[in-house]
């Protein structure tokens, strides 16, 4: 018996010095390569299934393919930006905003590929119970289109519901579109959309997970969530479609949402069309999906998608951009904070420059090992004069973020490393004070509800320590 444990080890460590020449021709960043070294030699059996899991090498062939989708996609949607960017309904006074914010909406401009547009109306929901009902109106009053985009979307009371709308949408003859993620929808089968394709409504997975073919799928997974409504009316933000987001649940997950009207739809639609045309192949740049814009407000929006298929880590690079050039106050909040060293160093050096840094957090995460994770980051942060929060009544599921009482911004980005690099986003910013008074707002009122971490106080039994250190050393692929 103990020479077959010893063959099973040896076997373990050849098998993981085998994979060392692979891991290290990945080119990943120092850190990542060192948590996949580590993984494949200390624990093989675990580090090898973990690599194939969330490290597959299929991962740069899936974003070349969604590179080479967008790429043909391109030249329809260049004419809707420029028919955007020249209509008068779009336009705003730059002069209005400080050097920062413009600094911000060129490296948006740039890295994004994505116009600043204004003349928009944007109305932030707290919860579930607020957004859902707005959702579920705009989709009844649909005529033409409904275009619905999400990571995840359970088969329960709240999805057979959005189900049930979106076919008697489709059978009142207005085109249905559904497009979810093949990880985070895995339990969304056929027979949950049968009603609605049946209707004449149309349903495609965003690269669907086999338990024979792509068993452990975990990365290039959209974690968008949209919704666009005969392109006038559209919802973002952290919103996913399940009990636990709507409000059916006794203890319904605190998250933010928006409803936008005016020009930041068709950006918002060109996301969608993008993802729709990756997974099913069809076109959706005709005019009836991106009609002429109106302007119904007065907040100047810019939609920010990244994800692996793109050269530059758009969102990564904005938010980093703004914790920067922060003078007074930069509140956060998300529910996974596994913040890379750029987005680290950038958050202390803004609280010892004096700025006001304030992060909220679930006090109970629902991935434990992410919360280990992020919760080893605490001390060097408390050292530089960040304040933290943990969020007390519910899992706290919204990702924020407001800059001065100037500059805000909701979205699907958590602020960890899956989310910057691996997984595609979409966030919307809002250069106004408007905007990010009103998310101030949600935050005051959320700190109310949770328990600041004091430095003094936060004594750390050993093995919690050696648990958070150890969960910090796989951050990078987390």
């Amino acid at each position: 018996m103990i020479v077959t444990w010893t063959l099973v080890f040896e076997l373990g460590y050849l098998l993981g010095l085998g994979f060392v020449p692979r891991v290290l021709s990945k080119r990943k960043e120092p850190a990542a390569t060192l948590a996949w070294l580590l993984a494949v030699m200390l624990l093989p059996y675990v580090g090898l299934a973990a690599y194939f899991a969330i490290g597959a090498p299929s991962f740069r062939r899936r974003a070349r393919r969604k590179r080479a989708a967008n790429d043909r996609l391109a030249p329809g949607l260049a004419r809707i930006e420029d028919a955007l960017q020249q209509d008068e309904a779009c336009r705003f006074d730059p002069t209005v905003l400080d050097d920062r914010r413009r600094e911000i909406m060129r490296l948006g401009a740039e890295v994004a590929d994505m116009p600043v547009l204004g003349g928009n109306a944007v109305d932030i929901f707290e919860d579930g119970r607020a957004a859902f009902p707005a959702l579920e109106a705009a989709i009844a009053a649909a005529h033409d289109h409904v275009h619905v985009e999400y990571y995840i979307f359970r088969p329960d009371a709240t999805g057979r519901r959005l189900l049930a709308l979106l076919a008697d949408r489709a059978r009142a003859g207005v085109e249905v579109r559904l497009l979810v993620d093949g990880l985070g929808s895995f339990a969304l089968s056929d027979r949950e959309l049968a009603a609605l394709r049946e209707a004449g409504g149309k349903a495609s997975v965003f690269l669907p997970v086999s338990l024979v073919r792509r068993p452990l799928a975990f990365n290039f997974r959209n974690h968008r969530k949209i919704v666009v409504v005969d392109g006038r009316v559209a919802f973002t933000g952290g919103l996913n479609v399940g009990d636990e987001y709507s409000g059916r649940r006794r203890y319904a997950w605190r998250d933010t949402h928006m409803r936008i009207e005016g020009p930041a739809v068709a950006s918002l639609g060109e996301v969608f069309a993008e993802d729709w045309f990756f997974a099913t192949h069809e076109e959706l740049t005709a005019a009836r999906y991106f009609p002429p814009p109106r302007r119904t407000g007065d907040v100047v929006a810019q939609v920010i998608d990244s994800g692996p298929d793109q050269p530059q880590q758009s969102i990564h690079r904005i938010l980093f951009s703004a914790i920067t050039l922060a003078e007074r106050r930069l509140w956060l909040t998300t529910p996974y904070f596994v913040p890379d060293p750029a987005i680290l160093v950038a958050l202390q050096c803004a609280a010892l420059r004096g700025v006001d840094v304030r992060i909220l957090l679930p006090s109970k995460g629902d991935l434990p090992l992410v919360q280990a994770a992020g919760r080893s980051f605490y001390d060097e942060l408390l050292d530089a004069g960040c304040r933290i929060w943990e969020y007390q009544p519910v899992m706290l599921h919204a990702k924020t973020m407001t800059i001065d009482g100037c500059w805000g911004t909701v979205g699907s980005a958590n602020m960890d490393i899956r989310s910057f690099r691996l997984n595609f986003e979409v966030n919307l910013i809002a250069y106004g004070r408007s905007f990010a008074q009103r998310l101030e707002q949600i935050f005051e009122t959320d700190l109310a509800r949770s328990t600041e971490v004091q430095k003094d106080e936060r004594h750390v039994h050993g093995s919690t320590r050696l648990l958070q250190s150890a969960a910090r050393v796989m951050a990078p692929v987390l």
